[in-house]
């Protein structure tokens, strides 16, 4: 199975990246580290950059080592270049040196210090968000052949209720309404956004010279929504997993969470809020964030890929 996560871990962190990859693995996440991966003789260097290369999300366990390493931060810098969404996870209760502060003040923590089997629960469900569709398309194959003998007795039920209805027209009475009105819920589905969306170019609404695009990997269950979100700039990308997500009828409604530098030395946590109308082939939406400074409403639309 091709690795899915890359752990990024000091070489004094080999023990707990083992567990960190044990519960991913558990969970149906393919896992690369380096302090397992890595074969006797082959290079370091080419061997962590093939797994980056061929990964789509990154781990990074961070910790007071993790915090004085070099190859890190080249990792990161790599990921980065590969458009791989990166998730810290906090080992020890440390805040990032300004190298560090630099690359991943814009991303969503994980501590996992206090409560680790909530953490692990909650770093799977941030990559499986990361998936996407992609990874829940194998699931829906198998479900549908694994329950096709299902379909003769569907349609048996369904013939006789069209038996019992016509019957009822026949004696003169009007109890056939109810049947007719069991057909409105498949139009539903045609409401569907799952798969990749994109904006146009916005303006920072701080400042109007930076512009960034986002791109969308939607991933629709009924009413509830996963995927990612990705905002790249001239500087680079973030992506960020979608939580909290509902489509209800034409409207969508998500939000993702990030962290942010604020005052002497502090940070300071944020959602980015996301509202949507489906209209025609677009979606449009105000996104918001809800910083004690107040954030400033942004309207644009997106459209499939």
């Amino acid at each position: 199975m091709q690795p899915f996560v890359f752990i990024s871990h000091s070489s004094q962190d080999r023990r707990i990246a083992a567990r960190v990859c044990d519960a991913l693995e558990q969970r149906g996440l393919a896992c690369w580290h380096a302090s397992r991966d890595i074969g006797p003789g082959e290079n370091f260097q080419e061997e962590i950059v093939k797994a980056i290369r061929s990964a789509r999300s990154m781990v990074l366990v961070f910790t007071g080592s993790a915090n004085n390493s070099d190859e890190i931060k080249k990792e990161i810098a790599l990921a980065s270049q590969h458009h791989l969404a990166v998730i810290p996870l906090r080992v020890e209760d440390v805040l990032p040196s300004d190298a560090f502060r630099y690359e991943l003040s814009t991303r969503q923590w994980i501590d996992a210090f206090d409560d680790w089997d909530r953490a692990m629960a909650r770093l799977a469900e941030q990559i499986s968000a990361i998936a996407g569709t992609q990874a829940a398309a194998p699931a829906q194959t198998t479900a549908a052949a694994t329950h096709r003998w299902r379909r003769r007795p569907v349609l048996l039920a369904s013939a006789a209720v069209l038996v019992v209805a016509g019957l009822f027209v026949y004696l003169g009475t009007d109890l056939v309404a109810p049947a007719v009105t069991k057909t409105t819920p498949a139009l539903a589905a045609s409401r569907g956004i799952s798969g990749k969306w994109v904006s146009a170019s916005l303006a920072n609404p701080y400042d109007r010279n930076q512009k960034s695009v986002l791109h969308f990997e939607f991933d629709q269950a009924g009413e509830s929504l996963f995927g990612t979100v990705t905002e790249k700039t001239d500087f680079g990308g973030v992506a960020r997993g979608i939580q909290g997500g509902q489509i209800k009828g034409d409207g969508v409604v998500f939000y993702t969470q990030g962290l942010t530098t604020a005052g002497v030395g502090g940070e300071q946590s944020y959602k980015d809020h996301y509202r949507g109308t489906l209209k025609g082939g677009e979606i449009e939406f105000v996104r918001q964030n809800d910083v004690a400074s107040g954030g400033v409403p942004q309207k644009f639309a997106a459209t499939r890929e």
